[in-house]
Order: C-alpha cells, then sequence, then structure tokens
C-alpha cells in the first residue's frame, strides 16, 4: 500500500513538474518526429520491405516497431541522466537519499511519469503514421504491444542511465556524451537491421527482434527472448551498483557543496 501511495504521490508532483519544461518537452516531440518521418524519406521501410518479402505498409510497420524501441530507450537514457544531474544541482538528490525508498526507485516512478506523458503526445504522431498506411485493427494492436514488450528494454537503458548520471556527478558534463549515444544506438541496433547477436548486448536490440517476429506471425526464437532478459538485468545491475558507488563517493568527498 506504500508503493502504491508513493506512485501516486511522485506522479501527481512529476505531471506538475514537467508543465515548466513544455518548450523542451515540445522539442523532444519534434525531435522524434522528424527522425521517424527522415527514416521513411531514406526509402528504408522499402528495403525491409524486399528483405522479408512483404508489402510496403508492412515494411512501415517493421520500421516504425524499431523506432518505438529506439524512442523509448533514448528517452529513458536521456532523462534519467539529465534528471540525476539537474537534481543534484538544485538539491533534491540529496533529499531523496534521505527517504525510506531508495533513489533509484523515486527517480525511476519520475522517469515512468514522462514516459507515459510522452506516450500520449507521441499519440498524434502515431495517428497521422496510421492515417498515412492505412493500418487496421492488427497494426494498432502491434503498436499497443511494442510498448509492452519494450519494458525491460526500458528498465535496462535505466540502468544505463543511472550509470551516466553518476558520472555526471563527478564529470558535471556529459550532454554531448549522451547525445552522441543515443545517435550511435540508431546505428548499432536492430532499428535499421544489424542482425548480429552480439549487438543484443544493447539493451532494445533483442526486443525489436522479438517484436518483428511476431508481428510477422514467425516463432520467436527461444536465443532472443534469454538475451533480451539477461542483457538488461546485467545493465540495470550494473547500474545500480555503479550509482550507488559514484554517489557514495560524491558525499564522502561533499562535492555536493561545491555545485
Amino acid at each position: 500500500m506504500d508503493y502504491i501511495n508513493l506512485i501516486k504521490t511522485e506522479l501527481s508532483l512529476d505531471i506538475k513538474k514537467i508543465r515548466s519544461y513544455k518548450v523542451s518537452f515540445v522539442t523532444d516531440i519534434l525531435i522524434f518526429a522528424i527522425v521517424l518521418f527522415s527514416i521513411f524519406i531514406t526509402g528504408l521501410d522499402s528495403a525491409f520491405a524486399d528483405s522479408y518479402g512483404i508489402d510496403i505498409n508492412s515494411g512501415k510497420m517493421i520500421v516504425l516497431i524499431g523506432f518505438i524501441f529506439w524512442q523509448i530507450s533514448t528517452t529513458a537514457l536521456g532523462w534519467s541522466s539529465a534528471n540525476i544531474r539537474g537534481q543534484s544541482v538544485s538539491g533534491t538528490l540529496e533529499l531523496k537519499m534521505q527517504s525510506k525508498y531508495s533513489a533509484e526507485l523515486l527517480l525511476f516512478i519520475e522517469m515512468l511519469t514522462y514516459l507515459i506523458i510522452s506516450f500520449l503526445s507521441f499519440f498524434v504522431i502515431f495517428l497521422i503514421f496510421i492515417l498515412s498506411i492505412k493500418a487496421d485493427t492488427k497494426d494498432i494492436l502491434y503498436i499497443l504491444l511494442s510498448y509492452l514488450v519494450a519494458f525491460p528494454a526500458l528498465i535496462g537503458m535505466y540502468g544505463l542511465g543511472l550509470l551516466l548520471g553518476g558520472i555526471s556527478l563527478i564529470e558535471k558534463e556529459i550532454g554531448s556524451l549522451v547525445f552522441i549515444l543515443q545517435s550511435v544506438l540508431i546505428f548499432l541496433s536492430d532499428m535499421i537491421g544489424v542482425r548480429s547477436r552480439l549487438f543484443n548486448i544493447i539493451p532494445f536490440n533483442a526486443g525489436i527482434k522479438i517484436m518483428r517476429q511476431m508481428y510477422l506471425g514467425q516463432n520467436i526464437e527461444s536465443s532472443l527472448i534469454v538475451d533480451y532478459l539477461i542483457s538488461n538485468t546485467v545493465w540495470i545491475i550494473l547500474g545500480v551498483i555503479c550509482f550507488r558507488y559514484l554517489l557514495k563517493r560524491v558525499r564522502t568527498s561533499d562535492s555536493f557543496n561545491n555545485y
């Protein structure tokens, strides 16, 4: 019951907080919209259609599935790392450390709030997409299902965000690094057709493959499920361990007072 009340309280506070970042929020939506439609302009949907032997609209859906995973994952990465840095400057991170709940849990709830609101905003973009390809009920259901299947990737990318957020407590400016990483992940992920199993170390890569196999009615490879769960479990554990270590190091050196 305490956790339910915690979630309700955090949701209420975070929604009010996000309202003060309207410009940044709208900018994020515009950036993702440009990325999505740029992908279609390059003809990537046609390439996927030819590769899988499917029609062009199904090719667009294959691309959209990859985009959804990338969008959720990079938003989680950017938001969590920037939020940690911002709260360390404002002093609210120290307050979270004094709570009976872990700072990682409180930060995770904040991130979920942002992503929920982000999802509602992206609905407009997806509505335009759905109308443009004349999607049927099946396509709409798979779009929604993609968000559910992407949840493990969200947790894994949050772990990576904790790691980078912890580094930002020491190195201060890592915004450029996060942006570069978000961009590079497009080219290293299965969003554009990278098929090597080695790249399943990327939190959302195996998830994209699983979702695409589901959409195409193929048998889901058990190795993909294993890779997906193990990869994201490792990332969240690594992220929490590193974040706590770096946070302890900052507190020990009293670096919070230097912001």
